[in-house]
């Protein structure tokens, strides 16, 4: 029933509205049972925390990792929460990079993002950390980043994350994953369209903070 009632996302983030506010998708969410939700509200907790700034440190976001890590034991929720960290660790990486600094000291043991942090290191100063082959997004991702096309460079990286869910997406019909599928894309097209909202238009970190009370705040 719950699956039945959502709305059809748009087929790209960026072409169109949302067709469900966060109240209205909330409420549709109370027909899970009670560990459902649990895992649902982990993955609100986590939108808030990957939202707030980038500037966050390395070992912060690796702290963070490991403690969504410890708590989940959906193979979704896990693959959501380490692409999304890793995403944000290369971007970390470059950003480190560019500034001229060494290679990140990632303490990644027992996390299933090891090699990443050994990759990096190793393949320091090649283009894409030598990764383009694995992170296809990374190359075009730098270009626009070095071009200070900052825009553009968040569209790359949205597009990578809208791509790989929609694959997921089609192998899951009326189940609690497609259910998690569906979140995770509804998300991306309203932070991209949070983007070109008006300065007082209502964000989804506060939808997240009203509807989730003292569990929107991330240790």
């Amino acid at each position: 029933m719950l699956v039945a009632s959502l709305p059809q996302l748009p087929g790209r983030f960026d072409a169109g509205r949302l067709p469900i506010s966060w109240p209205a998708l909330l409420n549709r969410l109370s027909m899970l049972d009670h560990d459902d939700r649990q895992i649902t509200r982990l993955i609100g907790m986590y939108f808030l925390w990957d939202r707030q700034p980038l500037d966050r440190t390395d070992d912060e976001v690796i702290a963070r990792y490991r403690e969504l890590l410890h708590n989940s034991s959906n193979y979704l929720v896990r693959h959501l929460i380490r692409t999304r960290t890793e995403i944000r660790l290369l971007i970390s990486a470059l950003r480190r990079h560019r500034t001229g600094a060494g290679p990140p000291t990632w303490d990644l043991r027992h996390t299933g993002s090891e090699m990443l942090a050994s990759h990096v290191c190793h393949h320091w100063n090649e283009p894409s950390f030598g990764l383009g082959f694995r992170h296809r997004w990374l190359e075009t991702f730098i270009r626009s980043y070095d071009a200070g096309e900052m825009r553009e460079a968040q569209r790359v990286v949205f597009n990578e994350r809208w791509h790989d869910w929609t694959r997921i997406a089609e192998k899951y019909t009326f189940t609690f994953e497609a259910v998690i599928v569906y979140l995770v894309r509804w998300e991306i097209v309203d932070r991209w369209t949070s983007q070109n909202a008006d300065a007082g238009k209502t964000r989804f970190a506060k939808l997240i903070e009203e509807t989730l009370g003292e569990y929107a705040n991330p240790v």
